[in-house]
């Protein structure tokens, strides 16, 4: 059977299985084994137990279950609503208010989240109905949130990074420092657009109440302490070298239990939702890291995805054309899966033809990235837009799609202005990390 054939044979596969309504993770090793059954019948099979355990018995991926704990317990300990507060007290005077505290909330946040779920969740619990009380016009309340939970994935920790880095074998701990500049560019890129709407549109946001005083602004510093002291832990372990990515993990768990216990919102139905939240996310991660791992086995095993690599070279394609197409097929991909699953599903196929391109590994690590946040808040499939939707009382998702899509806009204006300058990605971790 050619690698043509075989190509074609894991793409029907991929699209039948799917669209059945199988889970992803079952479809993506499912097809795996046919092709493997085809090309060398039932002994082709005989490794794929060891390539299972192989995958998931990495100690990096032993930080994702760690990483989502700690974003869980400080969630549903509620660690973020004195947090938010603060936020709104000390960009009171920047145009746009509490908005542009969103964004500055969400960024903050996501050093010590993980996840650009929980981060859309923490913050917008708090700031929606306090914004929609205050009279903030909805469609750009809804998007700064929803955009702004994007965030959580781009800047450290990550969970997609982690996931990216095992499955390519490229440094988590490098992918980590390389997202840090990033998302510092794209929170101000978002911020800068908020006070360009607010000057033009000043109805958007309701009229400026007393500003508060240095003693309310300082005083307001409690609620802050919690968060840095985890970013501290967790990214300045990483950084200064204390700490592998894995370890920082579980001191961030730790830490996060420590606070919720200290605050006495760490109750038993807290720690039990948390951890079975924790085991759910963590399953499925795997579960799908496993399905992909074993149809990278076969697309390498039938020579498909050396054959397949060869050929787009060959083509003479210019390396930005063809991140172009790959651009356009994720942002396709993110308005009908969800961004993990498209993540694993298109690396053993797109990697090698990316890497053979000239792209640095970890360039493409950011920027895949880039293009998951977008596909969560793009429909239908964006999650969340679907989360903010869910405790925005009852508003229609409208709002909250027509909200976020300007700040898509400006997200694939950063995926481009890292293409220009990808000394953005490249210099901190070139920098910071010798080894």
């Amino acid at each position: 059977m050619s690698w043509e054939v075989t190509f074609l044979l894991v793409v029907g596969l991929l699209l039948v299985l799917l669209l059945s309504g199988l889970w992803i993770a079952f479809g993506l090793g499912l097809a795996g084994i046919i092709v493997l059954l085809l090309h060398g019948g039932p002994p082709a099979l005989a490794p794929l137990g060891y390539v299972s355990w192989n995958t998931v018995e990495s100690f990096v991926l032993t930080s994702v279950p760690l990483f989502i704990l700690m974003g869980e317990l400080i969630l549903r300990a509620g660690l973020s609503e004195n947090f938010y507060r603060s936020m709104g007290l000390w960009f009171h005077g920047l145009k746009g208010g509490l908005l542009q505290s969103n964004i500055v909330a969400c960024a903050i946040f996501a050093a010590v989240s993980g996840s650009s779920v929980a981060t859309a969740a923490a913050i917008g619990t708090v700031a929606i109905p306090e914004m929609t009380r205050r009279g903030y016009e909805p469609k750009i309340l809804f998007g700064s949130l929803a955009a702004g939970g994007t965030l959580g994935i781009l800047i450290p920790p990550s969970i997609p990074m982690i996931i990216y880095g095992a499955m390519v074998e490229q440094s988590v701990e490098r992918l980590f420092i390389a997202g840090v500049l990033p998302g510092i560019v794209m929170s101000l890129i978002f911020m800068a657009y908020i006070w360009v709407r607010v000057a033009v549109t000043p109805s958007l946001v309701p009229p400026a109440e007393a500003r508060p005083t240095w003693v309310e602004r300082f005083s307001s510093l409690a609620g802050v302490a919690p968060m840095f002291l985890l970013i501290l832990l967790v990214l300045g372990s990483i950084w200064l070298g204390y700490a592998t990515p894995t370890e920082a993990a579980a001191v961030g768990a730790s830490a996060a239990m420590v606070l919720a216990l200290a605050s006495r919102r760490l109750s038993w139905r807290v720690f039990a939702g948390s951890v079975t939240s924790t085991i759910r996310t963590t399953c499925m991660v795997l579960f799908i890291i496993v399905g992909a791992q074993i149809l990278t086995y076969a697309l390498v095993k039938t020579g498909a995805s050396r054959a397949l690599t060869a050929w787009v070279v060959d083509l003479g394609l210019s390396k930005w054309i063809l991140f172009a197409i790959v651009t356009v097929l994720y942002i396709f991909l993110g308005c009908i899966i969800d961004g993990v699953s498209m993540m694993v599903l298109t690396l053993p196929i797109l990697y090698p033809i990316i890497i053979a391109a000239g792209f640095d590994p970890i360039w493409f690590g950011i920027a895949l990235v880039i293009l998951i946040e977008l596909g969560n808040v793009t429909p239908p499939v964006g999650l969340n837009m679907f989360v903010i939707h869910g405790i925005s009382g009852g508003r229609p998702i409208g709002e909250v799609i027509w909200g976020s899509l300007p700040f898509g806009i400006l997200m694939l204006a950063v995926l481009a202005l890292i293409g220009i300058f990808p000394g953005l990605v490249s210099w901190l971790p070139s920098t910071l990390v010798r080894r």
